[in-house]
């Protein structure tokens, strides 16, 4: 176009009057009829039809409809184009119903929190801050009653714990103890547990008994018959030795696990420890390292005594795996294996034992 041209299509737009065409309605090009309200769009320096278009959110052709237009039109600053009206802004959404209180109340106790409440009865922290009119930061205070969510559920209550066994009562026999008398002995001599002797006398494994002091004996506790032989009555010495002898018998009957050295449960290496610790001499968790303390007892040219450690190998190997705490000469007591119990039987021969330490001089 030359410049003439051009000045004379500006000469000639500047005579128009720009007017706003307003249709009853339309068909959209999707094929419906749009017989809302109309509004105005004023077209603005660097607009395009489509842009306006995507700008008031109607289709280009839609556009172009409802104002007789094609897409070759010239759109000029300041014509005002017809669009339909905008949609009433729809409201917030409903939220969800508050949550409402329900019977159930908690009565604060000292350590209790918000979410650990919470927690217990089942229900979102958020419901609970909301029944009670709270925030997360809110302070609750022991003896503040709580309501509880509709959705609330009683937390479970735990049994009540089974009653200790009551102490066995005294049998009426009694025992006058002897120099060399230590506890388990005697429970070992009247055929009755150890634990029933230290009840009824109010003793413990390591109480102190004296020579002359009279013990009272549990039910079934049986006289030892004069003729019976000696070897069934484990004798012990007294003093330190009597002392780890003691507690080891104590610990007849509880499980094998393995690394452990009570109180319920301990394996072979554990019990020595835990026995030892009873007179004050700390010991590794470890048989091999063990077998280090003390002086070594040759067994074939003298006896094996009371507290002294029987150690062995697996296997007949070099390497000692297992250790027990001898009784006497000839019994120790030891925690054998998985799937077994602490036990008290004969030591082994002298030909399968790896070696003898004596820890208490």
């Amino acid at each position: 176009m030359s410049r003439i041209q051009r000045a004379l299509l500006a000469a000639s737009l500047s005579t128009i009057t720009l007017s706003t065409l307003t249709l009853p309605a339309y068909t959209s090009a999707a094929g419906g009829s749009a017989t809302a309200a109309p509004g105005v769009y004023v077209v603005k320096n660097g607009d395009f039809l489509a842009g306006i278009a995507a700008k008031v959110g109607m289709t280009l052709v839609d556009l172009m409809a409802l104002n007789n237009l094609t897409k070759k039109s010239l759109i000029l600053p300041g014509d005002t184009l017809v669009i339909p009206a905008a949609p009433a802004t729809p409201g917030p959404a409903a939220g969800p119903a508050a949550p409402t209180a329900g019977a159930l109340v908690h009565t604060v106790k000292s350590g209790d929190f918000l979410l650990g409440i919470a927690t217990l009865y089942r229900v979102t922290l958020a419901d609970l801050l909301a029944v009670n009119k709270l925030t997360i930061k809110s302070l609750i205070t022991p003896g503040r009653q709580l309501a509880l969510p509709a959705n609330a559920v009683a937390p479970h209550t735990a049994p009540a714990a089974p009653a200790a066994p009551a102490a066995p009562a005294a049998s009426g026999l009694t025992y006058t103890v002897k120099s060399g008398d230590f506890l388990a002995g005697i429970a070992a001599t009247f055929k009755v547990k150890l634990p029933h002797l230290l009840a009824v006398n109010k003793l413990k494994p390591n109480s102190l008994i004296l020579p002359g002091a009279i013990l009272a004996l549990p039910p079934g506790a049986v006289e030892p018959s004069v003729t019976a032989p000696a070897a069934a009555v484990v004798q012990s010495s007294a003093g330190p030795a009597g002392v780890v002898v003691a507690f080891a018998y104590a610990q007849l009957g509880k499980p094998y696990r393995f690394f452990t050295a009570g109180p319920a449960t301990f394996d072979c290496s554990g019990l020595v420890k835990a026995g030892f610790a009873q007179i004050g001499i700390e010991m590794v968790h470890h048989a091999a390292s063990q077998a280090s303390y003390g002086k070594a007892v040759d067994i074939w040219s003298e006896p094996i005594k009371a507290g002294d450690l029987v150690f062995m190998a697996s296997r007949g190997g070099p390497e000692i795996t297992h250790v027990g705490i001898a009784v006497d000469a000839t019994h120790w007591i030891h925690a054998p294996r998985p799937g077994d119990v602490v036990r008290f039987g004969p030591i082994p021969a002298k030909g399968v034992i790896t070696a003898v330490r004596r820890v208490i001089p």
